[in-house]
């Protein structure tokens, strides 16, 4: 069937984007295609473990509650 093109949109804290941007651009790709390439790569993990909880020993909410200190710490 070939490869169809999603919009995905990902709230990131701007130095992970800048990190990820240094990376794509070491990769000789867009930062598009890096993201799609580590998203292809996450989900074949968490099918593998069965459940994000599973994969990263933790529920969302509480990952969650870490990206929200994260952002307070830094402002």
């Amino acid at each position: 069937m070939g490869v169809w093109k999603i919009g995905v949109t990902i709230r990131l804290r701007p130095e992970l984007r800048d990190e990820m941007i240094r990376f794509a651009e070491q990769e000789h790709c867009s930062l598009g295609n890096f993201g799609a390439i580590l998203l292809e790569w996450a989900f074949e993990r968490v099918k593998v473990a069965g459940s994000t909880v599973e994969l990263l020993g933790r529920s969302g909410k509480s990952l969650n509650q870490t990206y929200r200190d994260q952002k307070l710490k830094n402002g």
